[in-house]
Order: structure tokens, then C-alpha cells, then sequence
């Protein structure tokens, strides 16, 4: 029988996550082009970027810092008042003054030193700059009282998700990092403590604000908690901007393939970061964000599915194409992908016996009765050997009859994922919407 090369009517995880990437440049590009955009760049251009060591020493005093300025910045150019009581966050400002100093005579045109005629170096006062330092005091926008800064997208996301509480719990064991909700005075929704290592929550969010941050502190865990001292060199080192850039990217395309819309929020958190006409961050990590995008909707797959099988929820495939398992009434013998879609060199060839059907299904589903997942399946004449199916990671699946076929599709009943997939459409799109953003806060 002639191989049949694999189904690409059946796109694979990675092509759906570069779909949703796709259109999250599309999204933010139409909104950089808006008017409400360039007002919020103009008061955006009013707060001073800060120094690697002055963005540590905010980060160590009030790690759930947003937007700082000092306290008289802060009447002037914002309207805000710093509320009685606050203590500032102390960092370092340049303080240069000028000193006159006898420093050597240099030649206007060779730039050497001019010597004296007793072969002395030639000295003149001059006047230069000495660097230095003192300790300022400035304070968070949530410090402050006062009017309200110029904003873009929607302040919070609002709604409920399908099955809360099973695909909380699913995100929470994926998560290498203890979980908690807390009150964060900053008015942030959440943030991934590099220092105790765990990830803080809002408490009192809507479900799909919660799963949204949770996301987005489980992608900062995930790809910003390695000291930069102790990358490779070949990895690149991170501003702060292209790490919230990748962290929201990565929660918008993990929720949208989960059908949670968070399209509004996303786009203007993105663009609130870039402040620019393109996302060079977002362009530089496209390729991090869909690999670290695909690797979480895995794990975050495979948590659903054992907390299904806890909970005595039958699961079943979610596609009617899957043939009978087992020796088929073709003579065939059935092996299961269960760690990627079939392709080019995922699978053995042996010269006497070449696969004949290749099927890649449309997600990582649940198979032969909920006792697997896997991506799609290859047939072949004769059976592998062992070491065949081990070093691809393909499992066998068992014998069973076309009897046994019929009965298991009986009564099938939906998956947490397929429930969570019907939500996609719920949220309307608000891409101008005038509702308050505040643009720096860790979602």
C-alpha cells in the first residue's frame, strides 16, 4: 500500500498558536494607528526611564510598583497629589557638577601632549563635569490621588469561564510555583516574586481576569526567572518592556486557544509597552512566544485530562474519524503519537515495513477511552519492534473489535476543553474602547 503523507486538512498545535499570534500583531498595529494611542503616548513621554540599577532598587522596595515619579513631577505635569503618609521609593539621581582641574595641554590637532622646553608636560585649568549621585525619593501612581491619567483598552476583563474551578486548579499544577491571591495595594492584577519564587493574585477578580493573570505570571516564571548572569550567551538579555511584551502575548494566545477573549485588554497592555508605530519586542520574541505558548497549552492539556480521569469524568475523542484500534480489518496495526504531531522524521521507516495511513488529528485529544493523549496515529502491515516504537514515543494501540468500537463511542460527553473552546465568542470586541488601562501594571 502507498504511504499517505500527513493530513494537513488537520493543522498542528503550533500552526493554530501562530494563527492567534498572527492576529494579535494585526490587532495591536490598528490600535497604535488610533488617536486615543497617540494621547496616551503624549503623557506616557512624561515619566523619565530609569536606570538596570534604579529599576532593581524600585523592584526591591515596592515590587508591585506600576508608574513612578517624584512628588512634585507628580502636581505638575499629572494633576496627582502624593497621599499623606506614603514613604517614597529611594533611588539614585545624577547630581554632575562642574570643577575646574589642572589636567595636560593636548595639541588641537595631533591631540597629544604639548611639552614644556624642559620636556615637561604642559598643564591648563579646565573646566570639567565630575559625576555624581544623590538619593531621591519617588512614589507609585498608587500613592497618588488625583486626575486620572489618559488610558487605552479596557481597565479589567469581566466574565465567567466554563468549569472555573477544574481549569484553575489544571493551570495551578502546571505551574512549577506556589499560587496565592492577596490584596496588592498597587492596584495591579498580579505579579511572579522572583525572590520567594511564587506568583501573587488579585483577589476579587471576574474568572477570566484571574486566569488571564495567572497566565501571563506563569509565562514571566517561565521564560524571565533565570538571573541574566546566568543565560547562555546566546540568549538574549531582556528589557523590562520585552519581558511584559512576551508574558502578555503568551496569556492572549494561551487564552484565546482556550476561547477566552481577552483581544481589548491584551492589545492595549501590548501597545502600552511598545510606545511606538511597530512592536519590535513583540517581532524580536514571536518565535519564544510560540514555543513557550505551545509547551503550556501541552502541560496544561495533560492537567485537565488527569484531573478528568480523578474526578470520574469519561472522556472521550472528540473527533467520530478514529477508526477501530488494534489489528484492523485492513491487517493493519495502529500506533499512537503521543508527544507531537506525526511528520517528517517522527516516526520509524523501516525498509520492509513503511507506514500506510498517517492521520494527524485536529488538537492533542483523549484516546482509546480516555487512557491517552496523543496527536494522531500511523498503521502499518506489520507490527514495530519495541525499540522501533519506544524511540519515537509511540504507543500501540490495543486490539479490539469493530463490536467493541461501536460501544465506546456510546454516550460520549463533552471535555472540559471543548466546554472552555465554546466561551471563545462571549467577550465583544472593545479594540477603542475608552475604559480605564493603566498601562505598566503586571496583569
Amino acid at each position: 500500500m502507498a504511504e499517505k503523507k500527513p493530513d494537513k486538512a488537520y493543522p498542528s498545535q503550533l500552526d493554530k498558536v501562530k494563527e492567534i499570534t498572527d492576529k494579535l500583531e494585526a490587532g495591536i498595529q490598528a490600535l497604535f494607528e488610533s488617536e486615543a494611542f497617540k494621547n496616551y503616548l503624549k503623557t506616557l513621554s512624561k515619566f523619565h526611564d530609569y536606570s538596570l540599577n534604579n529599576t532593581i532598587l524600585i523592584a526591591m522596595q515596592k515590587p508591585d510598583a506600576t508608574l513612578v515619579a517624584g512628588y512634585t513631577a507628580w502636581q505638575k505635569n499629572f494633576g496627582r497629589q502624593v497621599q499623606k503618609g506614603e514613604t517614597g521609593i529611594r533611588i539614585l539621581a545624577p547630581t554632575p557638577y562642574k570643577k575646574k582641574m589642572e589636567v595636560d595641554r593636548l595639541d588641537p590637532v595631533t591631540g597629544q601632549a604639548i611639552l614644556n622646553p624642559d620636556g615637561s608636560t604642559a598643564k591648563e585649568l579646565k573646566e570639567i563635569m565630575v559625576p555624581a549621585f544623590k538619593v531621591v525619593n519617588v512614589f507609585d501612581v498608587s500613592q497618588t490621588d488625583g486626575k486620572p491619567l489618559p488610558t487605552i483598552g479596557v481597565d479589567e476583563l469581566t466574565g465567567n469561564v466554563t468549569n472555573y474551578e477544574m481549569f484553575f486548579e489544571a493551570l495551578e499544577r502546571a505551574c512549577p510555583v506556589p499560587v496565592g491571591f492577596e490584596q496588592i495595594p498597587s492596584g495591579a492584577k498580579g505579579y511572579y516574586h522572583t525572590v520567594d519564587q511564587r506568583i501573587a493574585l488579585q483577589e476579587g477578580m471576574s474568572e477570566v481576569q484571574t486566569i488571564k493573570t495567572m497566565i501571563h505570571e506563569m509565562a514571566h516564571q517561565k521564560l524571565h526567572s533565570i538571573d541574566p548572569k546566568d543565560l547562555p550567551p546566546e540568549e538574549p538579555r531582556l528589557t523590562r518592556n520585552a519581558k511584559e511584551v512576551e508574558a502578555e502575548a503568551i496569556a492572549y494566545t494561551v487564552s484565546q486557544h482556550y476561547g477566552i477573549e481577552t483581544s481589548d485588554y491584551s492589545f492595549a497592555y501590548i501597545a502600552g509597552w511598545s510606545k511606538g508605530k511597530d512592536t519590535p519586542e513583540l517581532k524580536a520574541s514571536l518565535d519564544r512566544i510560540r514555543k513557550a505558548a505551545d509547551e503550556m497549552i501541552t502541560s496544561i492539556d495533560d492537567q485537565v485530562f488527569s484531573l478528568q480521569k480523578e474526578k470520574g469524568i469519561e472522556v472521550k475523542p472528540e473527533t467520530p474519524e478514529v477508526p477501530a484500534p488494534g489489528l484492523q480489518e485492513n491487517g493493519c496495526y495502529r500506533y499512537y503519537s503521543t508527544q507531537r504531531p506525526v511528520d517528517i522524521g517522527t516516526f520509524p521507516k523501516p525498509a520492509d515495513n513503511k507506514p500506510v495511513e498517517i492521520h494527524n488529528y485536529d488538537s492533542r485529544i483523549p484516546v482509546e477511552d480516555g487512557s491517552m493523549l496523543a496527536w494522531g496515529y500511523l498503521e502499518y502491515a506489520k507490527p514495530l519492534t519495541e525499540k522501533e516504537a519506544r524511540d519515537y514515543e509511540l504507543k500501540p494501540a490495543p486490539a479490539r473489535t469493530a463490536k467493541d468500537e461501536h460501544l465506546s463511542s456510546q454516550d460520549e460527553k463533552p471535555s472540559v476543553l471543548k466546554e472552555l473552546a465554546q466561551k471563545k465568542n462571549e467577550v465583544t470586541r472593545k479594540a477603542t474602547s475608552k475604559a480605564t488601562h493603566k498601562k505598566e501594571e503586571t496583569r
